[in-house]
């Protein structure tokens, strides 16, 4: 049991030490159009599946609460709450969860944030539409593959980083890991350091 510990803490190593190697001037997008869209009093709209749900609830909590340190609140907000997702979902639109709320409450320049191990659940392809339909900008965290997600985000003004590997896990890691780049990065430039 033990070598199967190390075995699994040697491969999230060796994914984190890629995300630093390969991937840190896409992290540093990613943190810049969220830094961007929030200097233009847009709002961050975040939506996510399973593990990936976690990882972006646990973002949301950070930038409307607090990272590191007292500060004001950001103006984030997560789409699929219960109430609203099942009432959609009873009405046997499950892939448009995220994309009604998002029809209701977006406007031009806001961000969505889609963490996703895999890219191809419906319902975050839905909100990815629409998002774009109302003139805003799609930031995707997916494995390397992308998915539907992947094909479907313009390279002119969506940020798309596609995490090293295709295991859920280590791309779940490796989400959690950008996420937190990016609250540190934001308190950074709004709120300035705050190392120890």
């Amino acid at each position: 049991m033990q070598d199967r510990i190390i075995t699994l803490a040697t491969d999230s190593l060796h994914t984190m030490s890629q995300l630093a190697e390969f991937h840190a001037s896409s992290i540093e997008q990613l943190a810049s159009t969220l830094i961007s869209a929030l200097m233009q009093d847009q709002r961050i709209f975040c939506c996510g599946n399973g593990a990936s749900a976690g990882n972006v609830h646990s973002f949301v909590s950070k930038l409307g609460n607090r990272y590191e340190r007292e500060r004001p609140a950001l103006p984030v907000i997560l789409l699929g709450d219960a109430a609203t997702t099942t009432a959609i979902a009873a009405d046997g639109c499950f892939q448009d969860v995220f994309a009604r709320p998002l029809q209701a409450l977006a406007r031009p320049g806001d961000v969505l944030l889609i963490p996703s191990a895999s890219g191809n659940a419906t319902n975050i392809v839905q909100a990815a539409r629409a998002m774009q339909e109302l003139g805003g900008r799609v930031l995707a965290l997916t494995g390397e593959g992308g998915g539907e997600l992947g094909r479907l985000l313009r390279s002119d003004q969506d940020v798309h980083l596609r995490l090293p590997g295709n295991s859920a896990p280590r791309v779940h890691e490796a989400q959690l890991f950008v996420l937190n780049c990016c609250c540190d990065l934001i308190d950074r430039e709004f709120f300035g350091a705050n190392d120890v």
